[in-house]
């Protein structure tokens, strides 16, 4: 009978000990009730039962704690253990929920010093403390030292003030007072009336206090924001009766608590699954499914048995595990001591073991040292000039290294061998690294692995200086492979070993071709550690992640999912269907493209911010443009950008293919997917001559690689010798050249060129930053909304005023010459200067201005203002309104587009993001009038359309290029 009540007054405490952790979460829905009546008294006196009940549970440990021996081999297997439980939880967590983030690891491989789980350390610190501080304190001794542990509690309550760092009972220093008081109440002996005397006051004053103070609350506060004051674990008088409570059953508790097997095992993982935030996580999910309390608690109870009966079921786990793979012996050879031992001869033993047992593995501890010095490396010569910063990308690297060793080892089970191979390998990697990024401005990329293929010209790129010191550096690798296996042989890998460890290796660099697979485990992985593709721009994913990981990340680039329905037998179909189409659009069109000068011209960041809501200006900055705007075609463009995305822009104009029919993980064509194309089917091709102007650098989005693929016989950048940049005027303190200089290098261009030629025109006057670069901009002083700031408003709005200018003066001068010329000017994106919330004003995030000019002497030959379908377009349209615009005739694959600026809604990614440096996302639509509308409203007709253009775009980027050997793209 005394068994069976010990049993259940256990349970019963353990079980409180968990209820209390995770039924009085703030995440849970009925916790914010908070109204003046009985049911809130209620919920107060109930909370305050389960902290008294938490408290006895905590008292009993301290009191168990101390009755066993000193043993610091324990306290040390004790942390071993919090460590493996805590590594668990987030393994599970993210293998079971999809949850990962590298601080919760970090927190788990170092508990004690992270603080995440603080009455897993307390019991820790305890299990040494303890059992010293009962072999030192009497029992008159134990009375003093309970009222001495009390006082801070004492002070808290009076005060309502924490001094002593006690968080609410959610502090190491709570902890210990508890388990303090627990041990010294189990030497204490007292009257048990007496004690049942403290046990009735102190639990009417606790009842007392926890019932009136809603009220007190409400008529203070006029709310119930202090309601809870008395219903935390460090009020005194529910300490008070914990204590007592103990006192009187303490036999029974502890009798029952020393018959449990791994009793320290099964306190410390329970403390860490209740600290750990997975417990709540999903205690918040499942109460959600049910609006009634009753079925609310009893989703908590489940909850609560299920993390109980978890932890007692993981330490015998843990012990078969050990006891399977001999790691039970190794520990105990580091932590056992002999039970006659102090407490300093038992740290000398442990320190002076695991000294021995670490100095034993310095092969593997050289080879950690090595991976990280040539991690730290990789990432420091690719610009990020701060070394030990992006730890978890550093710490990666450096595991990838160490696999690639333990894999190289595996192979040849030579030591020397393998770890001098791989540091050969990887400073080789840093230094091709280091080269690639001098001369494009971005690093080493998976598919130009296949150059290796033509190694002699790779090295003819090379310095002889430096291969010459290659040549030397690998003579002198080899001696010390030689002279290292014979003179310090390091013990062979057994056979399972050297399967595990190729195993690992290969499942680790194998892994990289999931990385990108939108909301699988190992993208979650990833981005939990920090990963930061960064695809737009190569260089920048280089010096964040390291040339490594980047490199890995570029891994897994679906450039498209396959539509339903492709085969060759469909692409014929539609080749012959746009062949029609294209006759039909011909029969009333004169003019050809290849007779026409027809300028594309991006103008970088214009959009006008009157636009913008919450966003005024003193003057409108754009006036000529929006007189120009008034008398030809134009409208409002719709991005897929916001702040950035610019090269993107400009492959949907020239190519007429759309970023949200891509897949997730192609952000940025020019760089991840035209070079590695041989057909880049373009507008250029319908021209015998085309040009690109743009006033920078060459480098930036690939343009270098990508333009001669398009087919431009020309590019105009700074820094070119064969076709230079002439005019390099900037505006007062601006460091782009001006959209005045991008023009007049334009008219150079058209000037000594007198056929019809294609231009492409990017300019970079206001690309950002938006900081005190010009002069007078109070002339367009800015009213803006919270966040934005006027100042960059200002200054923008004073550089898309010289475009205005010199966009006029460029249309008068093209006006001059005799010859049908057509502008089509457009903003690529808005500058990411205004903090308007993207889920409501995304839409006017994403306009742009837009309009198609012909001069004088395009009019002559037939070119007319488009009147229809031009509100809102997209930059896809732009090929298809250029030559209706013209009047000029077009191909299949032209037709199609004119089709589908005709009949479709302009589309565009979700205007909801920014779709700068982001994962693609489904496409959006936005009709004539400026709305949003759904793909479910088009009618069967517009979304055979669609598909048709879908299976274009992926036979031409990703499929098997059937249309190439039609006339559909010519």
């Amino acid at each position: 009978m005394k068994y069976v009540r010990a049993w259940w007054s256990f349970v019963l405490l353990v079980f409180a000990w968990g209820i209390n952790t995770i039924i009085w979460s703030p995440q849970l829905t009925y916790i914010k009730y908070a109204h003046n009546n009985l049911t809130m008294v209620g919920l107060q006196l109930l909370h305050s039962g389960t902290i008294i009940l938490y408290l006895i549970a905590l008292l009993t440990v301290g009191a168990v704690l101390s009755h066993r021996p000193l043993r610091l081999a324990r306290t040390g297997k004790m942390l071993l253990y919090t460590i493996l439980v805590a590594t668990g939880v987030v393994v599970v967590d993210w293998l079971t929920f999809n949850q990962f983030n590298y601080h919760r690891l970090y927190n788990a491989l170092l508990p004690v010093s992270r603080n995440v789980a603080p009455l897993a350390t307390v019991v820790i610190i305890a299990s040494a403390l303890l059992p010293w501080l009962r072999s030192k304190i009497n029992n008159r001794g134990s009375l003093t030292g309970i009222v001495l542990t009390m006082l801070p509690l004492a002070a808290t309550t009076i005060f309502n003030r924490d001094m002593f760092g006690l968080l609410k009972g959610n502090s190491v220093t709570f902890g210990l007072l508890i388990l303090t008081i627990g041990a010294l109440s189990d030497q204490l002996t007292v009257n048990r009336q007496t004690v049942a005397k403290w046990l009735g006051a102190a639990l009417a004053t606790n009842i007392l206090l926890v019932a009136i103070m809603p009220n007190a609350a409400f008529q203070t506060h006029g709310s119930m924001l202090t309601a809870g004051r008395f219903t935390t674990p460090t009020f005194l008088p529910s300490v008070v009766v914990a204590t007592s409570a103990f006192i009187l059953l303490k036999k029974s508790l502890i009798r029952f608590t020393t018959t449990i097997k791994h009793p320290s095992y099964f306190l410390t993982g329970l403390t860490v699954l209740l600290s750990d935030a997975v417990v709540i996580n999903r205690a918040t999910v499942l109460t959600k499914s049910t609006n009634s309390l009753a079925g609310q608690l009893l989703i908590i109870l489940g909850l609560t048995v299920l993390t109980l009966m978890i932890t007692i079921w993981l330490p015998q786990l843990v012990n078969q595990l050990q006891r399977h793979w001999g790691l039970s012996q190794r520990i105990d050879c580091c932590l056992t001591t002999t039970p006659d031992q102090s407490v300093d001869q038992q740290l000398l033993t442990i320190t002076h073991r695991v000294g021995t047992a670490i100095l034993r593995q310095w092969p593997t501890l050289l080879a950690l040292l090595v991976a990280y010095v040539l991690a730290d490396l990789s990432i420091y010569y690719m610009g990020n000039h701060t070394h030990f910063v992006k730890q978890p990308m550093l710490w990666l690297t450096t595991l990838l290294i160490f696999l690639t060793f333990k894999a190289l080892q595996a192979l040849t089970n030579r030591y020397w061998l393998s770890l001098l191979v791989t540091g050969m390998g990887n400073a080789i990697w840093i230094i091709a690294n280091i080269q690639k990024m001098d001369l494009r401005n971005e690093p080493i990329l998976p598919s130009e692995l296949a150059m290796i293929n033509d190694l002699d010209s790779l090295l003819k790129m090379i310095d002889y200086h430096l291969l010459i010191y290659s040549g030397i550096a690998i003579v002198v690798i080899i001696l010390a492979i030689i002279v290292l296996e014979r003179w310090r042989r390091v013990q062979r890998l057994t056979w399972p070993w050297r399967l595990c460890w190729l195993l690992l290796a290969i499942c680790a660099f194998g892994s990289a071709a999931f990385w990108n697979h939108h909301g699988s485990r190992m993208q979650t992985l990833m981005t939990g550690l920090d990963d930061q593709p960064h695809f737009i721009h190569q260089a920048v994913g280089a010096k964040q992640n390291g040339p490594t990981v980047q490199f890995l990340n570029n891994v897994d680039i679906t450039v498209m999912s396959r539509p339903h329905g492709y085969s060759k037998a469909t692409m014929d179909r539609i080749s012959r269907e746009y062949n029609q189409v294209a006759k039909k659009i011909n029969t009333g069109r004169t003019n050809r493209l290849q007779d026409q000068t027809i300028i594309f011209n991006l103008s970088e960041s214009f959009a006008n911010p009157n636009r913008v809501p919450g966003v005024s200006l003193k003057a409108n900055p754009i006036p000529k443009i929006d007189h120009i705007k008034k008398e030809t075609t134009s409208g409002i463009m719709i991005s897929s950008g916001y702040g950035g995305g610019t090269a993107d822009m400009e492959y949907m104009t020239l190519t007429g293919f759309a970023m949200c029919n891509f897949a997730q993980t192609l952000s940025t064509p020019y760089t991840q997917l035209v070079p590695y194309l041989k057909h880049n089917p373009t507008i250029v091709q319908s021209f015998k001559y085309a040009t690109a102007i743009h006033p920078y650098s060459k480098k930036f989005y690939d343009r270098g690689t990508d333009y001669p693929k398009f087919g431009f016989k020309s590019f105009f950048y700074l820094g070119s010798k064969k076709h230079p940049i002439k005019h390099q005027q900037k505006i007062d303190r601006n460091t782009y050249l001006s959209d005045q200089t991008a023009y007049a290098n334009t008219l150079d261009q058209l000037k000594s060129h007198h056929g019809a030629q294609f231009i492409n025109l990017v300019t970079m006057q206001n690309h950002l930053p938006y900081n005190n670069l010009y002069n007078g901009i109070n002339r367009y002083r800015a009213t803006v909304g919270d966040g934005t700031d006027p100042a960059q408003v200002e200054n923008y709005a004073m550089g898309i005023h010289y475009t205005d200018t010199a966009v006029t003066q460029f249309i008068k001068e093209i006006d001059k010459l005799n010859r049908p010329i057509t502008l089509v000017f457009y903003g690529d994106h808005l500058p990411g200067i205004y903090r308007n919330s993207m889920k409501k004003d995304g839409l006017k995030l994403h306009e742009t201005d837009y309009f198609i000019y012909s001069n004088t002497a395009a009019q002559r030959q037939g070119a007319k203002k488009l009147t229809r379908s031009t509100h809102y377009v997209g930059p896809n349209d732009f090929i298809a309104m250029a030559a209706e615009q013209t009047n000029s005739r077009v191909t299949p694959y032209q037709a199609m587009l004119t089709q589908l600026y005709h009949q479709l809604p302009a589309y565009a990614l979700s205007t909801q993001q920014n779709g700068t440096n982001s994962f693609n996302s489904a496409p959006e639509y936005i009709n004539q009038q400026g709305k949003v509308v759904s793909y479910s409203s088009l009618t069967k007709q517009q979304k055979k359309l669609w598909h048709d253009y879908q299976l274009v775009q992926y036979d031409i980027t990703a499929g098997h290029h059937y249309l190439l050997k039609t006339n559909m793209m010519k």
